[in-house]
């Protein structure tokens, strides 16, 4: 009998020792499986070329530029698998940065498991504008059967796809990879307001049913926050920032805090349209740029195939800093005429879809 208690305890305390004395790591809720890390890389691209066969097509007034600027669903889901297996993992880009006393934008490191690579994926110009439908693209982001799907009406038939646009395509993707996400990130959705926001005409310059609009758009974008999707403003008319005036400038902004900003609520996050930004006016910040940080923006994305996340501008006789981050273009040119500097994220000879050399 006391053989048989001294073995009992005996056990115990082995298991005792193994579990807290040897060095058995469980990576399961471990401080030790994340690092942070300021070192942050961020991709982009506009909205998938859901239908390739349309939008390269010769007659297609739009094959050329979307040739240049897109990217098709093949292509997409062939980077997220390459971005996957080069052991890259989403974040949140508003994890990337908080304000300090003064209000100001400064850099903060995030959290990433160990081994990984933290990511930012952005997605540009996602309005769907009246001139690209039946051009190639879908025409609006929905909700089906409480999942994000899209819709696009072809010969009055309406055609509802969960697999042809970035934003079901990802959702997909992390559903079968759910590490990819490890904080439940997914991307960033840069907006315009000129013609609406995601498919839906919620602008000011439709008479028509801007109210039925704007209720339905509301679910939508409801979703998209639940599952892991932000926002960013890519200004409300798509201008180019060295060619548009102060009081145009000034327009834009209350268009955009009265047509867009009460739909999807404040974002501090503002990407250039075009990449063309314009921070500094001789040896002071340019009014343009107060303009745009006057209306509570502080993270400011321009385009460079560079990974670059810093304070603008260098010149020293500028005490006032801005928080910049660059985004590597995703697109049609770059997956043919850059491939060296987006061989870090993916190989684009595995990518490209064969279609784009086929398509007549």
């Amino acid at each position: 009998m006391k053989k048989h208690i001294f073995l009992h305890f005996f056990c115990i305390f082995c298991l005792f020792f193994c579990y807290f004395c040897l060095p058995i790591k469980i990576y399961t809720a471990s401080a030790h499986d994340f690092y942070y890390t300021d070192n942050i890389h961020h991709l982009f691209t506009h909205c998938l070329l859901a239908h390739p066969e349309i939008a390269f097509d010769k007659n297609n007034n739009m094959h050329k530029h979307y040739a240049n600027d897109c990217i098709t669903p093949t292509e997409f889901s062939n980077i997220l698998t390459q971005l996957y297996q080069n052991n890259y993992v989403l974040i949140d880009i508003n994890e990337t940065f908080k304000s300090n006393e003064n209000g100001k934008a400064i850099k903060q490191k995030v959290k990433v498991p160990t081994g990984k690579i933290p990511l930012i994926l952005s997605f540009d110009d996602v309005v769907y504008d009246q001139k690209k439908l039946s051009k190639g693209m879908v025409d609006k982001i929905i909700i089906q059967n409480d999942k994000i799907a899209t819709q696009t009406v072809f010969n009055n038939n309406k055609n509802i796809s969960t697999n042809n646009e970035f934003v079901t395509i990802l959702e997909n993707f992390v559903l079968l990879h759910p590490d990819f996400s490890p904080f439940g990130a997914k991307g960033t959705i840069c907006l315009t307001g000129y013609d609406g926001i995601l498919g839906w005409r919620t602008s000011s310059k439709n008479k028509t049913n801007r109210d039925e609009e704007i209720a339905k758009v509301k679910p939508v974008i409801k979703k998209l926050k639940d599952n892991g999707w932000n926002f960013a403003c890519h200004s409300y008319g798509h201008y180019h920032m060295k060619q548009i005036s102060e009081e145009k400038l000034l327009n834009e902004i209350h268009l955009w805090q009265t047509e867009v900003e009460p739909l999807i609520g404040k974002t501090q996050v503002y990407v250039y349209p075009y990449g063309e930004w314009e921070i500094t006016s001789g040896n002071q910040i340019s009014p343009k740029h107060k303009i745009l940080s006057d209306a509570g923006f502080k993270l400011f994305c321009g385009v460079g195939i560079k990974q670059f996340y810093s304070y603008l501008p260098f010149n020293p006789q500028i005490e006032e800093k801005v928080l910049f981050m660059d985004r590597a273009c995703v697109d049609g040119f770059t997956l043919t005429n850059q491939k060296e500097k987006l061989k870090p994220y993916f190989n684009a000879d595995e990518v490209i879809d064969n279609i784009r050399f086929s398509a007549v």
